[in-house]
């Protein structure tokens, strides 16, 4: 291939990463005949809830139909699903039903992924392909799919989880039924709680858990969510299980251990509880953000940080500027969902009156004695200094008292820029920056979705912490590879837990030190957490970090030798990456023998067929792994067990035999050497095998990833 192929190559690559369209859509169609497809149907969808720390542990169980497809009879579909999933999120699993079974998906390289994929459709056989295709944006292939016929699959995420000092809150992924031709009624939301996890509750819906024992899910709470929403997320809210401003985790390998940990920045430092004053002005051009969107955003930044003696009002624009109270509303649960059945999208008009909406807010709060702004807005219309200049003035007339401003410019799209100052500013930069400085608030602009910054501007109402700075370490050891997840930089809010992932060697106990300068006065203080059961984890904090890492290597200019690294990392850990995709196959060595539930549980008889007991002193261990020219492979064997027949194989991701190896002489401990080359002396291609042990009394395989 000449250079230039090259470079459109990997620019298409690139623009098809990075560019893929951000919607929810369930195609059906004919792989023979590709030009005829029709919207596809879910059929029956569930969501499973799993919190897990820092993350919550999220599983889609969907079946999909062509029903509303003019498809002629016995045509042999494929089902196409394109979807979202928030930010930050990292897919863990893949599960297609073949019958009453469950083909477990394995994760490859992208590119064999695709090319084994694309080669069964041919072959009339039932294979399922995901792939992260963005960001935030994946997608699902299943094949066949008969016309009048259902799949059925599940798709595992880690998601992460929003704190505050009171709740923990999941994002559902209920948005996904838009995906579907005909209407979903209805979805069954299922979770579980115990000591740690209390109180679920699924906010902007009017429901309650009831509790439930299956064969599937075991015990189980359980929600069925009529008549779903398909444009608003659902939220998920657990009560916080921080104790004293502090969450903490861990879990060990034979030779690291990780940690997850959420913390309030000073749970000595107190913050004054505040009176907020929304104000909302809209302009349609400006956002891709909607009307009820912003609503949302308040409705949920609210209610996950309910305090004691807080309270609120939101005034919107319109031609005459609207209110939801004349008064202050109380900061509670019953108050907020309330408040938000009497305001609607259409209550706020889709242009801008920010100068009348500014007066009036203003207004009401010198009436009232006091208060803070938290100023919502996309417009532009002030964006010359003298147009900012002129309105300040006015407004500093009118501030008798002094009003905190803290404002959110939500302006993503259709962008005007104002030169002056030897500088440029976007929108209404220069009149925000302005404003917040002069009343002591904060200005910022969106970054990342509408809610958390919302949330993240919020936060700082209750007071900031400047030249933070958070430090972990082991009396007898130390912690290194730290990835904070929320609340980063040297000036982090007071009210916000910082979350943070990290690795570490040693022994407890385990030490967390907080200081920074908080109203001009410096602090310190230290936290010591000895090692007991009820902060042990589960394995999937290992998970987190190395998908943590991932996202921090992952990043231009990408390198070959990142690329293979990070491959190897979503095939050894079970994650998907931009250049992995998982394949589920329709052969017995796809067959899930050791699925386990969301919560932890192993899975209970549903066809797939059973594991036989290995004896606990056999071993296979392969170096290295991934390999390039040889790998060594060791197998330990117990005395006992020496007069039995052993097989040695090589299986492709297929079920094939590539290489069968002979031991003449079996030992307690027998190496084997395999170059990449199949039984008739050919290199292999790259991509995932397995070896394979058979005896009389059972089976033993290890994953080998051979790399080119």
């Amino acid at each position: 291939m000449d250079s230039r192929k090259t470079f459109f190559s990997i620019l298409f690559f690139i623009l098809a990463t990075n560019l893929s369209a951000q919607y929810y859509y369930l195609n059906i169609q004919d792989p023979q005949r590709t030009w005829y497809s029709s919207k596809g149907t879910i059929e029956e969808a569930v969501i499973s809830v799993g919190p897990k720390g820092l993350y919550s542990q999220i599983s889609m169980y969907l079946t999909f139909s062509a029903r509303g497809g003019s498809f002629v009879d016995g045509s042999q579909l494929e089902a196409v699903l394109n979807f979202d999933l928030p930010e930050g999120s990292f897919v863990t699993d893949l599960w297609l039903w073949i019958g009453n079974k469950i083909s477990k998906g394995k994760v490859l390289d992208y590119w064999s992924a695709s090319s084994i994929y694309e080669g069964i459709v041919q072959r009339r056989r039932d294979p399922a392909i995901l792939s992260r295709k963005g960001n935030k944006s994946y997608e699902l292939r299943v094949y066949p799919l008969e016309k009048s016929g259902t799949r059925k699959v599940r798709i595992t995420y880690l998601v992460p989880n929003t704190w505050t000092e009171t709740s923990v809150t999941t994002p559902l992924p209920n948005q996904i039924l838009s995906a579907s031709l005909n209407k979903v009624n209805s979805f069954s939301l299922v979770t579980w709680s115990n000591l740690e996890w209390t109180n679920p509750v699924v906010d902007n819906y009017n429901g309650s858990f009831a509790q439930y024992s299956d064969s599937f899910f075991n015990d189980h709470l359980k929600m069925n969510i009529d008549n779903p929403s398909t444009s608003i997320p659902y939220y998920l809210t657990y009560k916080s299980p921080m104790v004293n401003g502090l969450y903490f985790k861990y879990f060990k390998t034979n030779n690291d251990g990780y940690y997850q940990l959420s913390v309030l920045p000073s749970i000595s430092q107190s913050a004054t509880e505040k009176k907020v004053l929304f104000l909302i002005d809209y302009d349609s051009r400006k956002s891709n953000t909607t009307r009820s969107q912003v609503l949302d955003g308040i409705r949920q930044t609210l209610f996950n940080n309910v305090a004691v003696n807080s309270s609120f009002n939101i005034l919107y624009s319109g031609l005459t500027i609207g209110k939801l109270s004349g008064d202050w509303i109380e900061a509670n649960p019953l108050n907020i969902n309330s408040a938000f059945q009497s305001i609607n999208e259409n209550s706020i008009s889709s242009y801008s009156n920010l100068t009348a909406l500014l007066k009036e807010g203003y207004d009401f709060l010198i009436k009232k004695g006091g208060g803070v702004v938290c100023l919502i807005s996309n417009s532009d219309q002030l964006g010359s200094n003298a147009n900012a200049n002129a309105l300040i003035n006015d407004l500093r007339n009118v501030l008798t008292i002094n009003l905190p401003t803290y404002i959110l410019d939500y302006n993503d799209k259709d962008f005007t820029y104002y030169y002056f100052n030897n500088r440029s500013y976007l929108g209404n930069e220069y009149f925000y920056d302005n404003l917040s400085k002069l009343t002591g608030g904060s200005y910022q602009r969106i970054s990342g979705t509408f809610n958390n910054s919302l949330l993240d501007l919020y936060s700082k109402i209750g007071g900031t912490i400047n030249s933070f700075d958070l430090y972990t370490t082991l009396e007898n050891g130390f912690s290194f590879s730290r990835q904070n997840l929320s609340n980063n930089g040297s000036v982090v809010s007071i009210r916000r837990p910082i979350t943070q992932i990290g690795k570490f060697i040693g022994q407890f106990p385990f030490i967390i030190k907080t200081s920074g300068v908080y109203n001009s006065v410096p602090f310190t203080q230290s936290m010591s957490i000895v090692e007991n059961s009820d902060k042990l984890g589960e394995p999937v904090t290992e998970k987190m970090w190395v998908n943590s890492y991932i996202t921090s290597i992952d990043v231009p200019p990408v390198t070959n030798s990142v690329i293979n690294e990070i491959v190897g990392l979503g095939i050894r850990y079970g994650i998907l990456s931009r250049y992995n995709a998982f394949l589920a196959l329709e052969d017995t060595t796809s067959f899930c023998s050791t699925c386990y539930y969301d919560d932890g549980k192993p899975i209970g008889p549903t066809g797939v067929e059973e594991a036989k007991e290995i004896p606990a002193d056999f071993s296979i261990s392969a170096y290295p792994n991934p390999f390039n020219s040889q790998v060594a492979i060791t197998i330990k064997i117990p005395m006992k067990l020496l007069s039995k027949n052993f097989t040695f194989k090589i299986y492709n991701i297929l079920g094939q035999v590539v290489k069968t190896f002979r031991i003449d002489n079996i030992t307690s401990v027998n190496k084997l050497f395999w170059d990449g080359k199949n039984d008739d002396g050919q290199y292999v291609s790259s991509g995932i095998y397995f070896f394979k042990v058979t005896s009389p009394n059972f089976t033993k395989s290890i994953k080998l990833l051979y790399l080119k």
